[in-house]
């Protein structure tokens, strides 16, 4: 019998330490791989890289309600458009609740993200670690015989199963932690852990609820945020949503920026992976990153859009 890493999903294999699921006895319920990376935070290699469009149709050759888990700092088109894809009955999960500022309106939140990414589907604001909302999931797998949660990688999706259902998944910052589907039978239930999908963006996962950041930024400074330079060519009031641990400085400018992103009032600079500035008023902006790593859409906390 073919017996599987409860952690990962891997098959467990006891015949080369340098492949994927190596585990010296078999009896063991997890792979060295998530052995070491459970008990001691160490992470042996990367594992198998995800084929994002291999994983999106797997998921669609499977039966029952898809659960799709990202957070406050990730909602962006490409993590909606993999959303929309999906072609099974499906609810959009936006974890990691604790993290959220205060400031935020939760149903403002919901609406918000409702309209400017035109989705129909309920959206459930939940937090694993506070428990807050998980009835509400908790409802609508008890109406289901097959679930499927998936997302990106490090949207929480392990931690919400693991509280939901009192399993062991390995649960890592790492990527890449889940490798295959991990099958799960309970009471009757099919329970599906999927692999996650793989972004090329920054990787940030902030672990204390995040503080907005204010600034009157006049024309004449830039913002540093880690090794990104932002300026605007209009004095403007800006807040920023990122991780609290990532150093934000003001700083004068020194030299001349070629202003060539228009953002419209009241919008969101998305930096993908990273978090998003909220800017009051229109404006041309520079940024010294790829272009693609860039979204602007109305703000989804709140303000009117023009």
């Amino acid at each position: 019998m073919t017996k599987i890493c409860i952690g990962c999903g891997i098959k467990l294999q006891n015949t080369d330490k340098e492949k994927l699921g190596f585990t010296p006895d078999l009896n063991n319920p997890l792979c060295m791989r998530c052995f070491k990376l459970k008990n001691y935070g160490i992470l042996l290699d990367t594992g198998k890289i995800q084929d994002n469009e291999k994983l999106l149709l797997s998921i669609n050759k499977k039966k029952g309600l898809v659960i799709f888990l990202v957070d406050f700092l990730n909602i962006y088109k490409e993590a909606i458009d993999l959303f929309k894809n999906i072609k099974l009955k499906k609810v959009l999960v936006i974890t990691k609740s604790d993290l959220i500022p205060k400031n935020i309106q939760i149903n403002v939140l919901v609406k918000n993200i409702k309209d400017i990414y035109d989705i129909n589907e309920e959206i459930i604001v939940c937090s694993a670690k506070t428990k807050y909302n998980l009835n509400k999931i908790q409802e609508l797998i008890n109406r289901e015989s097959s679930i499927l949660f998936t997302g990106y990688t490090n949207m929480g999706k392990s931690s919400l199963m693991n509280t939901l259902f009192h399993s062991n998944i390995t649960v890592s910052k790492r990527k890449n932690t889940t490798q295959e589907f991990i099958k799960k039978v309970i009471a009757g239930q099919v329970i599906y852990d999927a692999p996650g999908f793989i972004n090329e963006y920054y990787d940030n996962i902030p672990k204390n609820i995040i503080k907005p950041l204010t600034y009157q930024l006049k024309s004449k400074y830039y913002l540093k945020i880690a090794d990104i330079n932002i300026s605007f060519n209009s004095d403007d009031n800006i807040t920023i949503y990122i991780d609290n641990n990532i150093n934000v400085s003001k700083r004068k400018i020194l030299e001349k920026y070629n202003y060539d992103i228009v953002v419209p009032a009241n919008y969101d600079i998305v930096i993908k992976g990273l978090g998003f500035i909220k800017v009051t008023k229109a404006t041309y902006m520079y940024i010294n990153v790829n272009k693609k790593l860039i979204e602007l859409r109305p703000s989804i906390i709140g303000g009117n859009y023009e």
